[in-house]
């Protein structure tokens, strides 16, 4: 039983590092205007299919800084399209000193192609379904869970050691 207990104890304590770790690493992007870096990268949720099925909607990718001249035919990047938003497509082509974009399940390429100014990076890496977690901690639903959930455990567990450490004090002894 006592084995039982110590194993219980050990992974609920690893799961309460990692909830804080994780809601800490996100809150510290939310802090630093919405980007979240992790070993210089930065960290952006799919939050479409145009490049399934390479990575799915709740995707994160991981997007390094890349100079523009670096990049190459067949490289997913990461950029701000003509209405200013962030969008994660395949370079098809360079074209004119300018990269042709597509998303993967799209069937044309991007009306506008992509100029060294609205570059973020090439992605390095990805993550299926993270991103659901991430948008859902970095709401302030999640917060309050992410942090009142671990927050209240900490207490109510500190809360019983105190109880049954009185109550051995004040046990007889035999």
């Amino acid at each position: 039983m006592a084995m039982v207990k110590r194993t219980l104890s050990l992974f609920t304590t690893i799961l309460l590092v990692l909830v804080i770790a994780l809601t800490a690493f996100l809150f510290i992007g939310k802090m630093n205007g919405g980007k979240t870096t992790l070993l210089g990268n930065e960290i952006m949720v799919v939050l479409s299919g145009s490049m399934s099925p390479t990575f799915n909607t709740g995707s994160i990718v991981a997007v390094g800084h890349t100079p523009f001249a670096d990049i190459k035919v067949g490289d997913i990047v990461t950029f701000k399209n003509e209405d200013n938003l962030t969008v994660t497509h395949r370079v098809m082509e360079w074209k004119d000193g300018a990269l042709v974009t597509k998303g993967d399940a799209n069937n044309g390429i991007d009306s506008v192609p992509v100029t060294s100014d609205r570059l973020i990076g090439k992605v390095q890496y990805s993550v299926p379904l993270i991103g659901y977690l991430i948008d859902f901690i970095q709401s302030k639903i999640g917060m309050l869970v992410f942090l009142g959930i671990p927050g209240v455990y900490l207490i109510v567990s500190q809360i019983w050691k105190l109880f049954k450490l009185v109550k051995e004090a004040e046990a007889p002894a035999n």
